[in-house]
């Protein structure tokens, strides 16, 4: 994997000491949903916040394939495009995000995890932190009644995940990585899981279970505890909710049935 630095932000040494947020191809695809929702409300309220969120390059596997599209997030250049693997960093929380916007090649899957894992620890990121949804078909009945986000982590030998603290007390925690047996349809986090455990990477993974459909209020409920997990706070006047949804999300369903319908 090589990181390629734009020519106005790029710097690999910035990464140091850095929490690495980067979502998996699964369930709804609700890791990237959330991605795009966190990095098009800082972008939004970035004067508000006094927080600056930079875009400073892309990655390239050979286990992914390219892909380009038009600009992402509602204060892009109209002319500027996205890649499948955008690397945007929050310098003053030392906060790094990927946005994957392409699936593995099949059969890469092992490889892409090692190379993210290797890359992640070479780049001197102190925590790896993976965004994913699980089949909430799947789940076992006496837990279908909450929407719990359930979280994953690994300790390095002499450093633990970012905030951990603030994990024990919001969300159910597992550091038993057998307990992936009961969520599916969360793409590489287990695998990920385990490279970090071989890497001594102190690892998160935060996943919550869903349903295929509109699945906009599942990534708020994501983006609002990444915030917080994250400690990145967001103008309180902001209102109804201090979330933007990225231009993008503008087509992601059809007009809605005509009201008179109802009447």
């Amino acid at each position: 994997m090589e990181f390629i630095a734009s020519q106005e932000n790029g710097d690999a040494s910035a990464f140091h000491g850095d929490t690495l947020v980067v979502p998996t191809v699964s369930y709804a695809n609700l890791g990237q949903l959330t991605v795009d929702l966190v990095v098009n409300t800082l972008l939004h309220h970035a004067k508000a916040s006094n927080t600056e969120v930079v875009k400073i390059g892309h990655l390239f596997s050979t286990a992914m394939p390219p892909m380009v599209g038009a600009a992402a997030f509602g204060t892009q250049d109209r002319n500027a495009l996205c890649l499948n693997l955008e690397v945007y960093r929050i310098p003053s929380h030392k906060v790094t995000f990927i946005q994957q916007r392409t699936d593995v090649t099949k059969g890469h899957a092992r490889e892409f995890a090692t190379e993210l894992t290797d890359w992640a620890l070479t780049s001197g990121f102190k925590t790896v932190v993976v965004l994913a949804g699980a089949d909430d078909m799947l789940r076992h009945d006496p837990n279908m009644q909450r929407r719990s986000l359930h979280t994953f982590y690994a300790n390095a030998k002499d450093a633990e995940p970012r905030n951990l603290a603030f994990l024990k007390q919001s969300a159910s925690l597992s550091d038993d990585s057998a307990a992936w047996e009961d969520y599916r349809g969360c793409g590489l986090a287990p695998l990920l899981h385990s490279r970090c455990i071989e890497r001594t990477l102190p690892f998160v993974a935060l996943v919550l279970p869903c349903a295929e459909g509109d699945n906009v209020p599942d990534a708020m409920q994501m983006a609002a505890f990444v915030l917080q997990y994250l400690e990145i706070p967001l103008p309180t006047a902001a209102a109804p909710s201090p979330l933007v949804f990225p231009p993008s999300w503008s087509q992601l369903f059809g007009r809605g049935p005509d009201v008179s319908l109802f009447m």
